[in-house]
């Protein structure tokens, strides 16, 4: 995995990486290559097996509830 230094960064940028960075649990290099990835149209997973997974959710789910369901759905849900 290669390395990369960062100089010159302006200190109100780097107090502001530093916090988001601390809001999402993360370090600043893990940050950072969050925002790179995002900024370069990485993902950490394949696009490929995100429609995988969105055709099999589709597949586990009916294509409409019939209406006695849906009673059934709002009586639990007021119960």
């Amino acid at each position: 995995m290669a390395n990369l230094t960062v100089k010159d960064l302006p200190d109100p940028l780097y107090e502001k990486l530093k916090s988001q960075a601390h809001a999402n649990r993360r370090s600043i290099a893990a940050e950072v290559t969050v925002l790179l990835e995002r900024a370069l149209g990485e993902r950490a997973v394949k696009e490929v097996d995100l429609h995988r997974r969105a055709e099999d959710l589709r597949n586990r789910t009916p294509a409409h509830l019939s209406e006695e369901t849906r009673q059934e759905a709002i009586r639990r849900g007021r119960a």
